[in-house]
């Protein structure tokens, strides 16, 4: 499903929840597919095209006043929402009396909103935070929408404006026809059989793993934002999009509490298998070091896109509770009502659960007095079969873990498809860390052929010898390697053989043009000493956004150090880069020169 698709569903289904809980209210969808044009087969449940979408909220036009609108446009850029707002228009109408009554409209809205007018008999009262329809769109259900029911009441235009019953039923059971015709069908004896086709046949192709490489500043972390937005959006690889948009884009979903779509991790020297996947990690407890479960970022992000394509690959889907939510729905009532909760004994008899802390519940035996506690961590363990109990308290541990399962029974759910989400997990730096190390036996699941939903997904055991793991189809990992910090030579072999290498080099065209003389001049005398991996990228010669170019700035402060690097030796260093400027100057015909003392050289004004 596009972007565009998913939004008018979206859509579509929040103002059908409304319609339930205020059956008045009804809105006019697409009436009909237009051909050579974006309509039902496409998902788009509203009038619109890949630029716009509008929601009608009165009687559409008809053949006469083609021009009377009532409703909300919303403006589309790259898939995103751009703008949103009322629009109220009435050019052309053929009943000249219904001038006025739209002129009156406008006034009564103006009472309390700002409408813009945008030309003659045409206005729009623009909503703030389009991106965040759910919110103004709520508002304006529950603010203007009934004062412009009730002008047309008091006008006593109620059937040349209100949506009538049957014409509301039939176009929506248009659209649900069309979305059961699609749709799963339910049969609740079947849990893992797959649906044929499901993802999108005109889904474009990305490389599954890929590296960019080349020297530092030939735009890597320009790249990945750009590739993190077409691979979630679905786009193809060489559309040109708005850059400001996807940067904008990017820190949003980067700063999102739980499902994001792209992640971003950072290697270094230290990085470990425990770290990126799955270990264990020092924890305090009061005044104790303990241990807790860790959870790597390339473990949960592969949780999520495998959820989401098993939800949009399965029939009858089941969605299990997490341990958390089973025991918060045991222990409702005692926290609620402070009221005990009985356990069963498997010989008979019961016990009672009496308080819960973070860490233990305590609980009382039938004929008892004293208190006696259980652990909490415990419970989990043998819930999560990650351990047997089968001495001393096994009595009361068992026992409680079947009433957990019971209670985990009823809250598993049955969950519609899903549409079909990508996902994006960026190493920065991939070069840095030891891969074999990181990655581990895991390796082997990031081939086309072994992930999950391909021919031969191959699915293993972690190291804690319970927990099964496996890479869906649907996760792309994008990373980056500066080649001057390491040699490509000196990656890992099999990571090389399942990854595809994207050379980004200096690009000059991308730098001003009375500095591209130089640029050049310089990189190829820097190639020709120190090889292509140590060359200066065009990044360094390109200004922050919304500032002005200081050459002389980016050479002392940023580039020279930089050489300073790339040519040490304890004797010649300053020589040598001294060389490189003064051969690159001479030939760009820049008015520049070099100074020097012994301490440091830079460039000044000639």
């Amino acid at each position: 499903m596009s972007p565009i698709a998913q939004l008018h569903k979206e859509i579509y289904d929040f103002l059908m929840e409304y319609h339930q809980v205020n059956p008045t209210f009804k809105f006019a969808p697409r009436t009909r597919s237009i051909a050579n044009g974006r309509g039902y087969q496409d998902g788009y449940w509203f009038n619109g095209n890949d630029d716009y979408l509008f929601i009608g909220l009165y009687s559409p036009n008809d053949s006469v006043n083609k021009t009377r609108t009532i409703g909300i446009f919303i403006q589309l850029r790259q898939s995103l929402i751009q703008k949103a707002y009322l629009l109220i228009t009435y050019r052309d109408v053929a009943q000249i009396p219904d001038i006025p009554f739209y002129n009156k409209l406008v006034e009564r809205l103006q009472q309390n909103s700002t409408l813009h007018q945008e030309r003659e008999n045409k206005y729009q009262l623009h909503f703030e935070n389009p991106r965040d329809w759910q919110t103004w769109l709520s508002s304006f259900l529950e603010n203007q929408k009934p004062t412009i029911d009730q002008f047309i009441r008091e006008q006593g235009r109620e059937n040349d404006f209100f949506i009538n019953q049957e014409w509301f039923n039939e176009h929506t059971s248009t659209i649900r026809n069309i979305q059961n015709s699609v749709s799963i069908p339910f049969n609740s004896s079947v849990t893992t059989e797959r649906i044929i086709n499901q993802a999108p046949q005109n889904m474009p192709h990305y490389p599954l793993n890929q590296v960019l490489y080349g020297p530092p500043g030939t735009g890597k972390t320009y790249q990945t934002v750009a590739l993190a937005y077409k691979i979630v959006h679905q786009l193809p690889l060489d559309e040109d999009i708005d850059y400001t948009l996807a940067r904008a884009w990017y820190k949003q979903e980067l700063a999102k509490n739980h499902d994001r779509q792209v992640e971003l991790i950072t290697f270094h020297q230290n990085y470990s298998y425990e770290d990126f996947i799955a270990g264990i990690k020092p924890a305090l407890n009061d005044d104790s070091l303990g241990f807790r479960e860790h959870k790597g970022i390339f473990f949960e992000v592969c949780q999520r896109a495998l959820k989401n394509l098993q939800q949009a690959t399965l029939v009858d889907y089941q969605e299990t509770p997490t341990f958390q939510e089973v025991f918060d729905t045991f222990i409702t009532d005692l926290i609620q009502n402070d009221r005990p909760v009985e356990v069963g004994l498997k010989r008979g008899g019961n016990f009672s659960i009496t308080k819960v802390n973070p860490k233990n519940i305590e609980f009382k035996k039938q004929n008892g007095t004293s208190e006696h506690t259980l652990s909490i961590q415990t419970i989990e363990e043998i819930y999560l079969n990650k351990r047997e109990y089968l001495t001393g308290l096994s009595t009361y541990y068992n026992p409680l873990v079947e009433k957990l399962r019971e209670i985990a029974t009823g809250l598993t759910r049955t969950v519609p498809a899903q549409p079909l989400k990508n996902y994006v997990l960026i190493i920065d730096e991939i070069n840095r860390a030891n891969i074999s190390r990181v990655f581990g036996e895991l390796i082997t699941l990031l081939e086309e052929d072994k992930r999950w939903g391909n021919d031969f997904e191959t699915e293993v055991l972690l190291p804690d010898g319970f927990t099964k793991f496996t890479v869906p189809k649907n996760l792309y990992i994008i990373g980056t390697m500066n080649t001057a910090d390491k040699s490509i030579a000196l990656l890992d072999i099999a990571l090389r053989r399942r990854f595809e290498f994207i050379p980004l080099y200096p690009d000059a065209s991308k730098v001003k043009d009375e500095y591209q003389l130089f640029f050049n001049s310089l990189n190829q005398r820097i190639k020709d000493k120190k090889g292509i991996d140590s060359c200066i990228g065009h990044a360094y010669f390109m200004p922050p956004q919304d500032r002005s170019f200081d050459f002389v700035k980016a050479m002392n402060q940023k580039v020279i150090p930089l050489l300073m690097e790339y040519f040490y030796n304890a004797r010649t260093t300053q020589n040598d880069v001294k060389q490189l400027l003064e051969d690159a100057l001479s030939v760009s015909g820049l008015p520049l020169r070099i100074e020097e003392n012994m301490f440091q050289i830079k460039i000044v004004a000639s």
